[in-house]
């Protein structure tokens, strides 16, 4: 069965398949121009740009007119906050939240640590030597003051990791081309990771 597919401005889809041909009698705005779809007349696409419209459904009325599809111009400021969300993804990576307890990789946020310094100062408030912690169904046991000194490390360590990241995001922000935004590197310079 043949179809007929017009393009029309006002209708929400912008595409519209009619088993016959609008006539002229019936329809006083029919164009024949790109120009008079944007006046918003019923225009007919021809075969090619039918079997161009089925094979890009998502082109829009303009992409299908032209048969061609237009790949959006990448803008410096969207190079950079592209470049800064994965600048922030990286941060937020085990490359960079990790380190190890007898060889065994972990992180614990802020929120963690700052849950640990409270229950380890009620355990030395308490007169306790040492102190049990289970992570990730390990059982740690070491003495409160090993306890401060690793979490002491594990927040400078985080405050450092912080500093680069930061940097990392000022620097692409001054950046002036999108070749030079997309080159940058941002997985240098952070702290060598911690190991107890």
């Amino acid at each position: 069965m043949e179809k007929y597919v017009y393009i029309k401005k006002s209708i929400a889809k912008h595409f519209v398949d009619f088993a016959e041909p609008l006539k002229a009698e019936e329809y006083n705005n029919l164009g024949e121009t790109y120009e008079d779809y944007e006046e918003n007349k019923w225009v007919l696409l021809s075969d090619e740009q039918v079997e161009f419209y089925e094979n890009h459904l998502n082109a829009s009325p303009k992409e299908v007119w032209e048969m061609q599809i237009y790949v959006p111009v990448k803008t410096l400021e969207q190079a950079k906050q592209e470049k800064i969300l994965e600048i922030d993804e990286y941060d937020h990576s085990d490359a960079v939240n990790s380190f190890s307890v007898n060889g065994k990789e972990m992180w614990i946020d802020a929120q963690i640590r700052q849950q640990l310094r409270i229950s380890l100062d009620a355990c030395r408030d308490m007169g306790r030597e040492t102190v049990t912690k289970w992570f990730d169904g390990i059982e740690y046991i070491y003495p409160i003051n090993q306890w401060y000194q690793m979490l002491a490390a594990v927040e400078v360590y985080a405050s450092d990791a912080l500093n680069v990241t930061e940097s990392h995001k000022a620097a692409v922000n001054a950046l002036e081309t999108i070749e030079a935004v997309e080159n940058y590197d941002y997985t240098n310079n952070y702290p060598a990771k911690l190991a107890f």
